[in-house]
């Protein structure tokens, strides 16, 4: 398996743990003992990550840029740019998806809880994380085509 291949998975992995697990702690608590600085710092920090997940291989591709073997190349640009684009259209998706639902639910004249926001934030930074990796691993097959690790 080609090395950017595996980097491909470690991330997509590694994204979806990121937001997941502790987002949600973040979120529980929020709801459970109410408002107070620890939640709200821990959400904000993974919203921060969260929206710059998605440049590590361009860092990590350009540290490696004085050996001679090279790790990520214009292939790999490549397929990280669309499953990035492709992620970015599934997010809008989302959040107008999100948004006409609440809409319908409520109606025109009713109200939604401010609470429902952090969670429609953390929704759409796991939604754009896992379409990012699986239009990833869409784009490298599932099979390596005589490429040499």
């Amino acid at each position: 398996m080609k090395q950017t291949k595996e980097v491909s998975w470690f991330y997509f992995f590694l994204g979806l743990a990121c937001f997941l697990i502790p987002g949600s702690v973040a979120v529980f608590i929020a709801y459970d003992r109410g408002i107070s600085f620890a939640p709200v710092l821990m959400f904000t920090a993974i919203v921060i990550w969260g929206g710059l997940f998605w440049l590590f291989p361009f860092t990590f591709g350009r540290l490696g840029k004085g050996k001679k073997k090279v790790t990520f190349d214009e292939r790999d640009q490549l397929i990280h740019k669309r499953s990035v684009m492709a992620a970015y259209v599934v997010l809008w998706l989302y959040f107008v998806a999100a948004c006409v639902t609440a809409w319908c639910i409520v109606g025109p004249h009713g109200s939604i809880s401010v609470n429902v926001m952090p969670l429609t934030l953390l929704g759409g930074l796991v939604i754009f994380t896992f379409v990012q990796g699986l239009a990833s691993m869409i784009q490298y097959g599932r099979t390596d085509k005589g490429e040499k690790s």
